[in-house]
C-alpha cells in the first residue's frame, strides 16, 4: 500500500493521505480527530480507504453512517446506532420545519391575494 498512498503530515489544517502516482489529480483523504475523510471518493479511492481501514483495524464509513466491508457491501455498525437515530430525528425536525414554513408562505400568499382583491373591490370600483 505504501507505493499507492502517501502521508503528508505537514498539510494544513489537517494531515492528508493521497495517491502520489496521480500527482495533482490525486484524491485526498484528510486525517481529522483520528478519522480519515474523503469527499465523494471514486470507487478506486474508496477501495484504498477500505484497505487502509483494514490495516489500521478501523472502519471506512460513508455519509449515512454505513460502514464498508467492501465496495459492494455495507452495514450499520452497532456503535453508530445512536448517531443514526440522532440524524433521523434531526431530519424529521427539519422536514417538519420546512413543511411549517411552506404552509406559512401559502397562507400569506392567499392572504395578500385576498387583501388585494378586497382593496380593489372596495376602493377602485
Amino acid at each position: 500500500m505504501s507505493d499507492r498512498l502517501a502521508f503528508d503530515q505537514d498539510a494544513q489544517p489537517d494531515p492528508q493521505v493521497y495517491q502520489p502516482a496521480r500527482g495533482d489529480e490525486s484524491e485526498i483523504m484528510l486525517l481529522e480527530d483520528g478519522e480519515l475523510w474523503a469527499k465523494n471518493p471514486s470507487e478506486e479511492f474508496l477501495g484504498l480507504m477500505i484497505e487502509l481501514a483494514g490495516l489500521l483495524g478501523a472502519r471506512a464509513r460513508g455519509d449515512e453512517f454505513e460502514t464498508y466491508r467492501s465496495l459492494d457491501e455495507t452495514y450499520h455498525h452497532p456503535d453508530d446506532r445512536e448517531l443514526i437515530a440522532q440524524a433521523a430525528e434531526r431530519s424529521r425536525k427539519l422536514a417538519s420545519e420546512v413543511r411549517r414554513k411552506d404552509w406559512m408562505v401559502r397562507i400569506a400568499t392567499v392572504g395578500v391575494a385576498a387583501l388585494i382583491g378586497w382593496s380593489y373591490a372596495r376602493f377602485i370600483k
